[in-house]
């Protein structure tokens, strides 16, 4: 058996046991839990009022949902989220239900399509109500991808590319072209990399570190290939990243469109919609008018929905096949136009899973984008590369890895990426090696640890400091609560940890640098960052209490994850672990904790307890880097201050 059908059985697998551990979770909760207790867990919204409903293109229905703002929890919901809408019988949420997707949250509000044909017969009868659902489309579109990349055959495109990213066929040097930038602001290493782009036939990969201008270069690589390729498609693994994608590339004049869901509902990213572009055009006149035809056919045909006789039954059949007519003349207006936006796109935008979406359905492009690869599972990274001849890879693999739920399809290898395989073909990787984010002393830990030294700091990050007067405020600091008593607690009905006293410590810390700062600083922003779900619970609720002291100052208080490709001026992190055994959990996922590291312009500021860290080696390399910058201290000397 060749080595790359073995990667490939061996991907099946794990993405097989991903699945049936998602599929146990859904059932053992979703199916048992009554819908108080899924209310509870921010797996339902209950009860709904309706606020809007119509169709989309392609005549899905949608509905626009609000909950009452005393019923609104911690939830799970969140752009392309599968949901299934429901009517409560009995405390029954699928006896009366339907399938969809979240268009978009805002507050208390949630759009969802359905997927429908029409509306339930019980949607207007009131005890309506979402709740997620298992989402078995992504795992049938990345079966489906590994499957046409394991029996590609040797002469294919498919096949050269497979073969290549796994070091099957010899990748000779790419040829550098120069080009004309559209921004004057790109540095070496960003030209160097987009030269080759312009030079490449089969893949490259773009490595990005933190603050490094990895979006800016691939908006100049794209606007480039515009110029000599029709279109090209962009991808990611998330909705946020497409959009910012989509976002910067209509920004610079391209012609673009954005297929799928959309996180941000703003209007830079609403009008290169789908939706969007199709309410723009003339024809959207007599599609209106349908739609205004078959809703009052539908009305009609409800009438006849309770008691009624054989008369009635013909009746109402006769109706609401009359919608499906309508139905079908507006998707052949509709599917007229979709053809045509396409044909004048320049950049169609999606998400990785999106890309196989019915619009784009056999077409093929010269060259695949994918941003954010190092998070992207391999197997949905090739849903797009089924339709490359030539495919860039973005992102950082030492930043966070794709979410995986199921240890054992880690174990099994589903953690590993297509950027990390692609990264061991050497003569394929380009380094952006400037960063523009952060000062020097705050890059230069992840720098020794994950990045070999070879990243520089801008000229500009040494203007990102504090000072009042002649006091110049230290730029990094670990504080450090061994010996304070500071023990980390188990959070009642959950497995995550808290740690009060550290968190009281960091507000205390905080509020008074905040005071300080006050008078000549009007215009921060703060991240307050834990790793531990529960602290950052926690510390939400001590924010409630601390927030006379915040000065009108805006503070986000999240996990790592929710911080990826963010930066603020101040930075204060939260490591939670202290305990005897110097047990430190999943502190050991370093590139996690690369992220944390590398959010702060101005500011770093690190609490933890060094008796705990010291028993791995990551964190006493951190703790000799904190030692010989001057930037230890501990945490008595802020205590009883």
């Amino acid at each position: 058996m060749s080595q790359k059908i073995e990667r490939l059985e061996k991907l099946n697998k794990a993405l097989d046991i991903e699945f049936q551990h998602d599929k146990t979770i859904y059932e053992e909760t979703l199916k048992k839990l009554s819908v108080k207790e899924l209310v509870e867990k921010g797996l339902t919204w209950y009860p709904l009022k309706i606020n809007e409903t119509g169709f989309t293109v392609g005549e899905y229905p949608y509905l626009t949902l609000e909950i009452a703002e005393d019923k609104l929890v911690s939830h799970q919901f969140k752009s392309g989220s599968m949901i299934r809408f429901f009517q409560n019988v009995d405390g029954n949420i699928h006896t009366h239900s339907v399938r969809g997707s979240v268009y978009y949250v805002s507050s208390n509000q949630i759009k969802i399509i359905l997927e429908e044909d029409d509306f339930p017969d019980w949607y207007q009868d009131g005890k309506i109500g979402i709740a997620s659902d298992f989402d078995e489309k992504s795992f049938k579109e990345m079966r489906i991808a590994l499957a046409e990349v394991e029996k590609a055959g040797d002469s294919t495109t498919l096949a050269h590319l497979r073969d290549k990213f796994y070091g099957l066929r010899t990748t000779s040097p790419i040829q550098s072209i120069k080009f004309t930038p559209r921004n004057t602001s790109l540095n070496a290493s960003q030209i160097h990399a987009i030269e080759h782009i312009l030079g490449m036939e089969d893949f490259l990969i773009i490595h990005g570190p933190p603050g490094t201008g990895k979006t800016t270069t691939l908006i100049e690589a794209i606007y480039q290939l515009s110029k000599k390729e029709s279109q090209i498609l962009v991808c990611s693994p998330s909705n946020s990243a497409t959009d910012l994608l989509v976002e910067k590339l209509s920004s610079i004049g391209l012609k673009t469109l954005r297929i799928g869901n959309i996180s941000r509902v703003n209007e830079a990213v609403l009008s290169q919609t789908l939706d969007a572009k199709i309410d723009a055009a003339p024809e959207i006149l007599e599609i209106k008018k349908l739609r205004r035809k078959a809703d009052e056919f539908r009305k009609m045909a409800n009438k006849y929905k309770r008691q009624f006789g054989p008369e009635e039954r013909e009746q109402r059949k006769l109706l609401l096949q009359e919608v499906k007519e309508i139905h079908k003349h507006i998707r052949w207006i509709e599917d007229y136009l979709v053809k045509k936006i396409l044909e004048e796109s320049q950049v169609i935008c999606t998400t990785l899973v999106g890309s196989q979406q019915n619009y784009l359905k056999d077409m093929k492009f010269q060259t695949v984008v994918i941003d954010e690869g190092s998070q992207a599972l391999e197997p949905a990274t090739w849903i797009p590369i089924l339709k490359a001849e030539k495919v860039i890879l973005a992102g950082d693999p030492f930043q966070l890895p794709p979410t995986i739920k199921s240890h054992e399809a880690e174990k099994q290898g589903l953690s590993t990426t297509l950027m990390d395989i692609g990264f061991q073909v050497k003569n394929r990787v380009f380094l952006l090696d400037t960063q523009y984010r952060m000062k020097e002393e705050i890059m230069g830990f992840s720098n020794l640890v994950f990045y070999e030294n070879k990243l520089q700091a801008a000229p500009n990050t040494k203007e990102h400091y504090f000072q009042i007067r002649d006091t110049l405020y230290p730029t990094l600091q670990f504080i450090d609560t061994a010996g304070c008593g500071f023990d980390e607690k188990k959070q009642d009905n959950s497995d995550s940890l808290s740690n009060p006293e550290e968190c009281k410590l960091l507000f205390d810390y905080l509020g008074k640098l905040l005071l300080e700062l006050k008078y000549q600083y009007d215009h921060l922003s703060i991240g307050v960052i834990a790793p531990y779900r529960g602290q950052v619970e926690y510390m939400k609720n001590y924010d409630r209490e601390f927030s006379q002291l915040k000065l009108n100052y805006n503070i986000d208080i999240s996990t790592i994850d929710s911080f990826q490709g963010q930066e603020r001026d101040i930075i204060c992190i939260s490591l939670v672990r202290s305990n005897d055994e110097g047990s430190i959990g999943f502190l050991k996922d370093y590139r996690r904790i690369n992220v944390a590291l590398t959010r702060a312009k101005k500011m770093l500021i690190v609490f933890g307890d060094s008796a705990t860290l010291s028993q791995d080696d990551f964190y006493n390399q951190w703790l000799d880097y904190c030692h010989s910058h001057n930037a230890y201290k501990s945490a008595w000397e802020f205590m009883g201050e």
